[in-house]
C-alpha cells in the first residue's frame, strides 16, 4: 500500500528536499531516488509529463523510494484525477489564486467527505484493487494525498491565508519565479519586494498551522529554513546545468594553465 514519505517527513517536522522534471527519463528519475531527495515534482505544466509516461515514472520513482508529485497543466478534475489514478502522490497546483480554487483543487484529489474525487479503487495506489477495501482506502488515501497549492501573484499572496485554511490544503507554496514576474521583476527572485511578499504570504500560512514551501536560490535556503519553510524543489535541468559547469569551468582552467 502506498505511503507517502515525504507527507510523513513533513509531519515529523522535517524539511524536504524536492526536484522538478520536465521530461521523463527512468535513469535521472532513480538517480534523484537514490540521491536522498525526498520526493519528485513530474511536471506537466511546462514539461512533457503526460499521462502516457507517469505510469512509469511512478515505478521509477517507487524503485528509488521517492514521492512521485505531479504539476499538471490545469487545476481542473478532468487533469488532475487521471494522474491520482495512475499514482501519483500529491499534487502541486500552479497559479492559484483565491480559497475558492484552492477548494475546487482538494475536491479533485479528496474522496468524500472531504472532496468530491469520484469513486475508483482499482487504481495503482491501491495495488488495482488488490489492496485495501473501499472503505478503508478511501481513507487511506485522503489521508496519504498531498496537496500542494501554488500562489505566485500578489492577488495569491494576499489571499495566502485563506487558501491556507481550506480543510484539505497540506502546503502552501510561494513561487518566486512567476511572482517576481508579476511583480515587474522578471527573473529577480531575490529582489527585496519579492522576498518580502513571500514572506507575507508565507507568515500567514504556518499562522494557520499549515506547511510552507518555496522555490528559492540555494544561498537563501537557511533564511527561509529558519522562517520556517519546510517543502523546497529545484529543478534535474538546473542541477544538471550547474553540474556540468562546474565541470567544465575546472577542466577548462586546468587545461588553460598547461596551454593546451
Amino acid at each position: 500500500m502506498f505511503k507517502n514519505t515525504t507527507k510523513e517527513k513533513l509531519k515529523n517536522g522535517q524539511a524536504v528536499w524536492g526536484a522538478m522534471v520536465y521530461d521523463y527519463s527512468i535513469s535521472a528519475l532513480e538517480i534523484f531516488g537514490h540521491l536522498g531527495f525526498d520526493w519528485l515534482l513530474l511536471d506537466n505544466e511546462h514539461g512533457h509529463i503526460t499521462t502516457q509516461v507517469f505510469p512509469q515514472c511512478v515505478q521509477s520513482c517507487e524503485s528509488s523510494n521517492i514521492t512521485p508529485i505531479v504539476r499538471p497543466i490545469g487545476n481542473t478534475p478532468e487533469i488532475i484525477r487521471p494522474f491520482l489514478d495512475l499514482g501519483a502522490h500529491g499534487i502541486q497546483a500552479p497559479q492559484v489564486q483565491t480559497a475558492e480554487e484552492a477548494k475546487i483543487i482538494v475536491d479533485s484529489v479528496k474522496y468524500p467527505p472531504v472532496g468530491k474525487r469520484g469513486y475508483f479503487v482499482a487504481n495503482r495506489n491501491n495495488k488495482f484493487g488488490l489492496g485495501m477495501s473501499a472503505p478503508d482506502y478511501l481513507n487511506h488515501g485522503n489521508q496519504e494525498t498531498l496537496v500542494c497549492i501554488m500562489v505566485e501573484t500578489p492577488q495569491g499572496i494576499e489571499n495566502a491565508e485563506e487558501i491556507a485554511k481550506v480543510d484539505g490544503v497540506d502546503v502552501v507554496f510561494v513561487g518566486h519565479g512567476d511572482l517576481s514576474t508579476a511583480m515587474g521583476y522578471p527573473g529577480q527572485m531575490t529582489h527585496p519586494k519579492v522576498v518580502e511578499a513571500g514572506k507575507k504570504a508565507l507568515g500567514k500560512v504556518l499562522d494557520v498551522g499549515k506547511w510552507a514551501g518555496c522555490s528559492c536560490p540555494e544561498d537563501q535556503t537557511t533564511m527561509w529554513l529558519e522562517f520556517g519553510v519546510r517543502y523546497f524543489h529545484s529543478s534535474v535541468n538546473r542541477l544538471l546545468i550547474s553540474g556540468a559547469k562546474q565541470y567544465l569551468d575546472k577542466v577548462h582552467e586546468e587545461s588553460n594553465r598547461l596551454g593546451l
